[in-house]
């Protein structure tokens, strides 16, 4: 009995043959294929023939393109086209790459732990469009509490994209599918944490998944669409907030409070690493954001905009600068005047 779906919800044919060689290698191949076609200009069906005696594939071409709208609602029709009897899920993408040994570990990993764990995941390699290796992204213990990984992983400790990922049908259902945000915006990390939350993540060492920064999947454009996939990534933190509010009353090893000291760490390392840039108009959603959602101080939020100085426009710099400054040289004319006092 075939007990792993791998769904692929496709668009770009520029690396799909790639995707598909690499599926057609594992070692193990007790698993079907999805492919959701999300209205493709291209002719993915053509490339997907050229493994129909190498893999178990079942290709849908939906009639309406919704991934650039809605990513999230794209990955749900896909994992709708999988049949009732396969137990466990992978969401991978159509342009990255898995070690042959993929599928083979992860049935290995299952039989050792029955069902201990509703989610699995390989470690990650960040490779560009030639498939030169960009980064070999931070690894984690073979298993964790979804509060410990979500801590690492806001801190940027530990690697996580959807693909990277095997999970139960049943936790799918139970939550109700994935954590939906605007541009899909650290909604596989959401997903992640959802899926983990009462069973925990086992991650298998042996084998990598290859996550593809190429220049031309969402990820890759962040800086030009920087205002919309900003709001999307702070309503992936805001659901973070939400979603570990019971810290404050039960911590578990990870505190509230460490977990919205992680979130400023993210925010930051998002803005310089991931979008590069920085309007003044974003600056002061940031700003509102901080003081509202994290209950900084309006100095303290205006000094976390200062930190992120990389890839920020000067102009935001520069009064992120002449405030900080302004700011110190007040508090210090207070002080000296209450001690004169």
């Amino acid at each position: 009995m075939i007990d792993l779906a791998v769904v692929i919800p496709a668009y770009k044919a520029q690396y799909f043959e790639d995707t598909l060689s690499s599926l057609a290698a594992q070692t193990n191949k007790n698993f079907n294929v999805y492919i959701g076609d999300d209205y493709s200009p291209d002719n993915l069906r053509s490339i997907a023939d050229k493994f129909s005696g190498r893999l178990n594939i079942n290709y849908t071409r939906f009639p309406e393109n919704i991934g650039p709208r809605n990513l999230v609602k794209q990955w749900k029709r896909c994992i709708d086209l999988v049949n009732n009897h396969e137990e466990w899920l992978w969401l991978f993408s159509d342009d990255d790459i898995a070690d042959p040994d993929c599928v083979a570990r992860f049935y290995t990993a299952l039989g050792q732990n029955g069902d201990r764990f509703d989610i699995y995941r390989f470690n990650t390699v960040t490779i560009d469009g030639v498939g030169n290796i960009v980064q070999p992204n931070a690894t984690g213990p073979k298993e964790e509490s979804g509060e410990q990984m979500a801590y690492h992983l806001l801190r940027g400790e530990r690697g996580n994209s959807m693909p990277d990922h095997i999970f139960s049908r049943a936790i799918y259902d139970y939550c109700g599918g994935f954590v939906e945000t605007d541009f899909a915006q650290g909604a596989d990390w959401a997903t992640s944490v959802l899926f983990a939350q009462q069973k925990g993540i086992c991650i298998i060492p042996q084998a990598k998944v290859y996550w593809r920064k190429s220049g031309v999947n969402i990820s890759s454009v962040a800086a030009i669409n920087e205002g919309a996939m900003i709001k999307g990534h702070l309503q992936f933190i805001s659901w973070m907030l939400r979603h570990f509010g019971y810290l404050k009353n039960t911590p578990s090893g990870i505190t509230y409070h460490m977990m919205v000291g992680a979130v400023i760490v993210n925010i930051r390392q998002v803005m310089i690493h991931h979008f590069k840039k920085l309007s003044f108009y974003n600056a002061r959603i940031l700003l509102n954001f901080y003081k509202s959602e994290l209950g900084l101080s309006f100095y303290e939020s205006i000094k976390q905009v200062y930190l992120i100085k990389e890839g920020t426009v000067p102009f935001i710099r520069k009064v992120s600068d002449l405030y900080v400054r302004f700011s110190s040289g007040l508090k210090s004319r207070i002080f000296k005047n209450s001690s004169a006092r």
